[in-house]
């Protein structure tokens, strides 16, 4: 491992990389050599700065962090630790995909982002796959939500699939609404995604 670790912070509230900077200060291994609260910022910074490490957030306006590892996969040596509120399984196999050396929530405590941070600088990862089999557990889908899915994946309207499973619109409502909440989405064409990508459609 360096002596020296040169970490770049990206979030898109200013709050967090003060916050952050504050719990890194006295780490004599670790130097903050920049941050940015957009996307486009920090993608810049990254490819300029070369930094071992980027500390980063999914949701940022301009470009989102997800996307900045994505279109960086293979054209750095930047190392990533995701830090986000959302724990999602899609999130997870795409941070996995993409070689994401770790992914932890907001929540997480001093001495886990320092052990995380040391960890990923000697080239280990420490993405959490217990976390996965979790999220996966939370979307397992009911034999009636499995219809649904199936004649939304298929073009229908709520009315059309409130006649074909012989429901009520009310119901066929209520289903959406568990679907999109187990699936951690928030409209209907991020819905057919996640089906589409855990290969439900």
């Amino acid at each position: 491992m360096k002596e020296s670790i040169n970490l770049y912070l990206a979030d898109d509230h200013q709050i967090v990389i003060d916050g952050l900077s504050l719990l890194l200060k006295n780490e004599k291994n670790i130097c903050i050599i920049g941050s940015a609260t957009n996307g486009l910022t920090a993608y810049n910074d990254i490819v300029s700065l070369k930094p071992d490490i980027a500390l980063i957030d999914l949701r940022m306006p301009q470009k989102e962090g997800m996307e900045i590892i994505k279109e960086l996969f293979h054209k750095t040596e930047t190392r990533f630790i995701i830090l986000s509120m959302h724990l999602e399984r899609r999130l997870l196999l795409d941070a996995i995909n993409y070689n994401v050396y770790a992914y932890l929530l907001k929540n997480v405590g001093q001495k886990e982002l320092l052990e995380t941070i040391y960890k990923v600088a000697n080239n280990e990862k420490v993405i959490n796959k217990s976390r996965l089999l979790k999220t996966e557990q939370k979307t397992f889908l009911s034999p009636r939500e499995m219809d649904v899915l199936k004649l939304i994946l298929a073009g229908n309207t709520s009315s059309q699939i409130a006649e074909k499973l012989y429901l009520s619109q009310f119901t066929v409502g209520t289903h959406r609404k568990n679907l999109m909440k187990k699936a951690g989405v928030v409209n209907l064409p991020q819905l057919i995604h996640w089906a589409e990508e855990i290969g439900l459609s």
